[in-house]
């Protein structure tokens, strides 16, 4: 499976270094990852992890689904990169999970809602193991497959 990976946050704090042990678990687990960070500390970090493709440092949900390659399924990993999800299952079918304290959305902005809506499914920041999050993806993934139809 190959996952991509976004995360706007600024700074590279304990939630960062969740994320860094997080890939390099993924990475165990014979996952094909790209990731693409605000973070310039961050992501020099994740560049050292061997079989992990670091893209550019980004600002932007717009940019960062520009440069997104196709992958099976993206983890938004920050609520400001929520856009970067539901644009990428919108132009590209790319399904996305969405790393959220509560499943429901409590924004009130519309582009965050609709992001929420259309996840194909949420990590909670208690889900700590590879294994969890790889099920995840896994629903995901099946979530957006069109299903054949015998005739």
């Amino acid at each position: 499976m190959h996952i991509g990976h976004i995360n706007l946050s600024e700074s590279f704090n304990g939630a960062g270094e969740n994320f860094v042990n997080l890939i390099e678990s993924l990475h165990l687990h014979s996952m094909q990852q790209y990731v693409l960070v605000r973070n310039i500390a961050l992501a020099k970090r994740l560049d050292l992890i061997d079989g992990v493709i670091v893209g550019p440092v980004v600002r932007s949900s717009i940019t960062a689904c520009c440069l997104m390659p196709q992958v099976d399924v993206v983890h938004i990993h920050d609520p400001s990169s929520s856009s970067a999800g539901l644009l990428l299952t919108l132009t590209r079918s790319i399904p996305f999970v969405l790393t959220r304290h509560e499943i429901t959305s409590t924004s009130r902005n519309p582009i965050s809602e609709a992001a929420c809506n259309r996840a194909s499914g949420f990590i909670s920041k208690n889900q700590r193991k590879a294994s969890e999050h790889v099920q995840v993806y896994r629903r995901a993934v099946d979530s957006l497959r069109i299903p054949t139809m015998l005739l």
